[in-house]
């Protein structure tokens, strides 16, 4: 098991031309809440608001997973190539590199949390034009690399926090709805099974391919898992009720299309 030592800060910016135009979310493995007033599930929104696509996540249900499919921004993208560069380990069931042409679009999946840009305020965040977030990365919670099929939304999130984690992990009576490693870890690997292009992946995990994939989402779900053990001064920039499982939908930055959509050096920038 990998140990967070080390928790890096990215100031991300993404471009925009919106004005307020409504997220286009789909909900997977939808199921009744037992609390109508929690709003945990949409601890990723703010990534959304922040670029002028206004999410909307009912109280009345709970979710496996959220899948985002527009408006479209080249910064999506981008942060995806970012969130693999920027990652110490990663778990790739396929050419993880943008600058290979695989043939179809692959995905990062990572746990990560995120800040608004000033005065923990998310109102901070929102810029005419550009959207300002903050990523930050573990070194101890590993990406996950698949290549996927058109079916793949822009990006998702699982609705399950740090915070929610953290609260089963210290609890005697497990509450009824509550957090468990195991569902999430089912709730994942079910969803990536519907996406997953079986012809892009490596030659050397094809034929063991579910059991390889259900290995690698464990192995990041541990990473959260593991976060009890780290000092909390290591943690002390992340928000453990906005951080979580997020995936985000890549494609090689030669295609001719991508290119025209964006380039790095307006779209996103770190420190």
């Amino acid at each position: 098991l990998i140990l967070t030592v080390n928790v890096k800060s990215l100031q991300v910016g993404i471009k925009h031309k919106l004005m307020g135009v409504d997220a286009d979310l789909r909900f997977v493995g939808i199921y009744p809440t037992n609390n109508a007033q929690a709003c945990e599930k949409g601890w990723f929104c703010p990534y959304f608001f922040a670029s002028a696509r206004t999410p909307s996540v009912p109280r009345t249900n709970e979710f496996a997973i959220c899948q985002f499919f527009g408006p479209f921004l080249g910064g999506d993208y981008a942060m995806a190539h970012k969130l693999v560069s920027e990652s110490v380990h990663t778990l790739a069931l396929c050419d993880p590199n943008p600058s290979v042409d695989i043939g179809t679009n692959r995905m990062v999946i990572l746990f990560t949390g995120i800040s608004p840009y000033r005065a923990n305020m998310w109102s901070t965040s929102c810029h005419p034009g550009c959207g300002t977030v903050i990523f930050h990365l573990l070194d101890g919670c590993p990406a996950l690399i698949v290549p996927v099929t058109n079916r793949a939304p822009i990006c998702a999130w699982s609705p399950w926090t740090l915070s929610q984690i953290r609260a089963s992990q210290y609890t005697v009576n497990p509450v009824a709805g509550g957090y468990r490693a195991q569902w999430q870890h089912e709730q994942i690997c079910e969803w990536l099974d519907t996406i997953v292009s079986l012809p892009h992946l490596n030659p050397a995990v094809r034929e063991k391919y579910v059991d390889v994939l259900g290995r690698s989402v464990s192995l990041v779900i541990n990473g959260a898992l593991a976060l009890e053990k780290v000092p909390q001064p290591v943690l002390k920039k992340l928000d453990a009720e906005q951080a979580g499982i997020v995936i985000f939908r890549y494609w090689s930055v030669c295609s001719r299309d991508c290119r025209k959509t964006f380039s790095y050096s307006t779209l996103l920038n770190s420190v």
